[in-house]
């Protein structure tokens, strides 16, 4: 969202402390523990992934893309646009507007009947973020790809995963654990607009998100925060020492391959005594994400804009 570009590795090796005064790290903690991370997840993991989502927004381009259109506030269109190339993350921000739009219709009191029968794409005021989204990818889509996916019903295979992961994460829970882990699950950076949008310093932005546009960053920064926890857990996974490996005691020889430095060895063999995500298992996923390495690279990005990977878009 700003013209600054900076890496996610160069900025993710130090805290953030002086950048900005509002922090969603408490947030963040519940939320990585109802995506899949240990009851406690680490204060400097959170930190962490705070850093990055964080960077990841205000790097989006959207303020650029609203510029090329004359606009004078980001839009929801700006974002749609910035997501076109990913099929599978766009498919499911369509999903997430559908039912925006339907908690909408819900809250104004529109009754049952009517929801059901309601063509869920009409032009009505209460389908106003499904029928922007349709106009919009409907004047850029050239080979009908975009406008296919309103009518897509395909398995969201990434959504299915947190789901069965939730599942087990709650099958030794007691009563005490599973209500702190329900309570987590209804975190998000969208119910607390206000604190999010200190977060993301709005009030001196030159261009302004509208309220479609914050709620679409709220989500991706959820996104965000969801796909680094994903991809974390892949690679604790991969450095776990493995039943019979007689070279159990060490880092696995993937992560030693493209980690040489003598302090994110030395970080890793301290770090591998917790079950929590750790700082180095973050740093790992984001590094992996960027170059198509292993198991992480079905998940990659399909894109970059100015050498940055992005995470949810």
């Amino acid at each position: 969202m700003s013209s600054t570009v900076a890496s996610p590795m160069s900025t993710i090796a130090s805290s953030s402390g002086g950048r900005k005064s509002t922090s969603f790290t408490p947030e963040l903690q519940s939320m990585m523990f109802s995506l899949g991370d240990a009851r406690r997840p680490l204060h400097e993991t959170a930190i962490l992934v705070e850093d990055i989502v964080h960077t990841q927004l205000i790097n989006l381009q959207a303020a650029e893309v609203s510029q090329l259109r004359g606009a004078r506030v980001i839009s929801a269109e700006d974002l749609l646009f910035l997501m076109r190339k990913d099929k599978k993350k766009l498919r499911r921000l369509l999903k997430y507007m559908f039912f925006r739009d339907y908690k909408s219709k819900i809250v104004k009191g529109i009754e049952e009947d009517d929801l059901l029968e309601g063509n869920k794409f009409n032009s009505n005021n209460t389908n106003k973020r499904q029928k922007l989204a349709q106009d919009f990818l409907n004047s850029i889509d050239q080979t009908g790809e975009l406008l296919a996916m309103f009518e897509d019903d395909e398995i969201d295979d990434v959504k299915q995963e947190r789901m069965e992961r939730a599942e087990r994460q709650t099958r030794m829970m007691d009563s005490v654990q599973y209500a702190e882990f329900c309570e987590s699950r209804q975190l998000s950076f969208s119910k607390k607009a206000s604190k999010f949008r200190d977060w993301l310093d709005c009030s001196n932005m030159e261009i302004k998100p509208n309220a479609v546009a914050m709620e679409i960053l709220a989500y991706l920064a959820y996104e965000t925060v969801a796909q680094l926890v994903d991809l974390a857990l892949l690679v604790k996974q991969d450095m776990a020492p493995k039943a019979g490996d007689p070279f159990s005691h060490a880092i696995s020889a993937t992560f030693i391959q493209y980690h040489n430095s003598t302090e994110s060895t030395a970080a890793c063999g301290t770090e591998a005594q917790s079950d929590a995500i750790q700082p180095s298992h973050i740093r790992e996923a984001i590094r992996r994400y960027g170059h198509k390495i292993g198991p992480l690279s079905p998940f990659t990005s399909a894109y970059r804009r100015n050498g940055m990977t992005f995470l949810a878009c």
